[in-house]
């Protein structure tokens, strides 16, 4: 049998059958490979198992009662099916084996940092993550999704997780469909229609109370961002930053966090969220302090940097941010924007130390920028929202 050991976690790959005829000397097999083996978590791969039968149900009943975290992962609908019946899903946790999606040669329509979409026939999209290989976490984004579209906020509803390559997808029907971005691209003449329908958007998003109590707070989560990046500033500034914070008014509407044009897709003029993990609940000015990073931020300290993530020229992501706070707010001023920039700032800065820790250049060019704004003294970040 082949095992492998995961930090604390020992993996165990069955294959073929696990009968009457061979379940004992399975069970001698895995009594070898744990007695030479220290872990606190037992994962059981079925991913190459076509059958158990009674005799292999008993050999999992005994590993799930000596080892409680025991964990049946990638079973297929026929072994997952003799699961169900036999009540294993109600004792332990069972995952069925998911589909694998081939995306070589798909045409990219949406991209981002965490994730890639990826357009696989006429009918289907495929959002490939990135950065995460956990189905809890991907379960939660789909839980999101689904209660924001109950809510009337625009979003796709997918048909299942999947897997790609060694990563996991989500699968969506998406007819006619293409990103926000590509079609800012496309029809230069439709910048206004295009922009009036990104801030309905945000504003549906903003003023759509949420009914989960477990999720995140905004303020919450930039006070923790805080603590990671106040080792950098000197005690007066850093408690002027977080006072700034702390004082943002408390509301319990949707925040996106990261609404950017390749987040979006179009879909028969509707534009359409696909990208919901970084949602949460709190005040607009989290909102648009999340899109000004990749539309400005992130070209200030890296020339180029938002042609090559975003796929358009710096001069238009600038005016589109312009112009999203101008018709979002009402008014085009000063002060709104720096107020915003405060909040962007001290999210880049986390930012940076988390995924691009060797930037210093952007997380001093931050830093600065972000002082000469709290020398301003404004006496708090109210934006008229």
């Amino acid at each position: 049998m082949r095992f492998e050991l995961k930090e604390k976690t020992l993996v165990l790959y069955f294959d073929g059958e696990l009968n009457s005829y061979n379940a004992d000397g399975i069970e001698k097999e895995i009594e070898d490979i744990i007695s030479k083996n220290k872990f606190e978590n037992l994962i059981l791969d079925f991913s190459r198992l076509n059958y158990i039968s009674s005799a292999g149900l008993r050999t999992i009943l005994k590993l799930k009662q000596r080892y409680n975290s025991t964990k049946i992962v990638e079973a297929s609908l026929e072994v997952y099916d003799v699961l169900s019946m036999t009540g294993f899903v109600n004792i332990m946790s069972v995952e069925k084996a998911l589909k694998r999606v081939d995306v070589t040669g798909a045409e990219i329509v949406g991209e981002g940092f965490f994730s890639t979409v990826y357009r696989v026939d006429k009918d289907t999209i495929i959002k490939v993550f990135n950065r995460t290989s956990d189905t809890n976490q991907i379960q939660r984004e789909l839980h999101l999704s689904k209660q924001a579209f109950v809510l009337g906020i625009p979003t796709a509803i997918s048909f299942d997780i999947v897997r790609v390559g060694d990563k996991l997808g989500v699968r969506f029907e998406m007819l006619d469909c293409d990103s926000l971005k590509n079609t800012y691209i496309n029809n230069p003449n439709r910048y206004d229609e295009l922009t009036d329908k990104y801030v309905n958007l945000l504003k549906t998003i903003n003023t759509t109370e949420s009914m989960d109590n477990e999720l995140p707070d905004s303020k919450n989560a930039w006070l923790e961002k805080l603590n990671l990046i106040k080792p950098y500033f000197e005690a007066d500034q850093f408690n002027k930053l977080e006072k700034l914070i702390e004082g943002i008014k408390d509301r319990n509407t949707f925040v996106h966090g990261d609404c950017h044009f390749k987040n979006i897709m179009v879909q028969k003029d509707e534009l359409i969220l696909i990208d919901m993990d970084t949602l949460s609940h709190g005040h607009p000015i989290f909102e648009l302090a999340a899109i000004y990073c990749p539309y400005v931020a992130f070209e200030e300290d890296d020339p180029g940097n938002v042609e090559k993530f975003l796929g358009v020229k710096y001069d238009f992501s600038t005016k589109l941010f312009n112009d999203i706070v101008t018709r979002y707010i009402g008014k085009n001023d000063e002060e709104t924007f720096d107020k915003i920039r405060i909040v962007a700032y001290s999210h880049m800065m986390w930012w940076t130390l988390v995924n691009q820790k060797d930037n210093s250049k952007r997380f001093n060019g931050c830093k600065e920028r972000l002082l000469k704004l709290l020398d301003k003294n404004y006496k708090n970040l109210d934006i008229g929202l």
